[in-house]
């Protein structure tokens, strides 16, 4: 009796298991590349939260929103960019009346994506240009 069959058999069972295993993992974590993106999308996200928190500040001190993106930008003791981390599109922000105003950028990935969907999230955005829509309130004085 030969053992080659069988040694053979589980040769490739284990192939066939061990190919699985790497697709399967591929499929739950995303691709390097995908990662990558999505952690671009965190950086943009923490970028136009930065520049939310200037506007606000801007808002009290001045009770008026900023004209553009300059005039946020150029306050004294604010470090802030709108440059987009990857070298895509500038930010954009928009004053829309006394106490609204937009913060556009570019996303590679949608934030439905994955595990950690945001569809309640404020800050819930789909793949390509997105503007968020920021409302100030008397509440924001604290």
């Amino acid at each position: 009796m030969s053992r080659t069959p069988w040694g053979s058999r589980v040769l490739w069972a284990t192939g066939l298991v061990t190919a699985a295993a790497i697709a399967a993992g591929v499929w739950v974590i995303d691709s390097p590349n995908q990662q990558r993106l999505k952690r671009l999308d965190g950086a943009r996200l923490s970028e136009l939260q930065a520049l939310d928190s200037a506007a606000r500040s801007y808002w009290r001190e001045h009770d008026a929103l900023p004209a553009d993106i300059h005039a946020l930008l150029e306050q004294p003791g604010v470090a802030l960019s709108s440059s987009d981390p990857a070298g895509g599109p500038d930010f954009s922000y928009r004053p829309l009346d006394a106490s609204h105003f937009e913060l556009c950028a570019r996303f590679d990935t949608s934030s439905a994506d994955g595990p950690r969907r945001a569809a309640l999230n404020e800050w819930a955005h789909p793949a390509g240009r997105h503007c968020f829509r920021r409302t100030l309130a008397r509440n924001d004085d604290a």
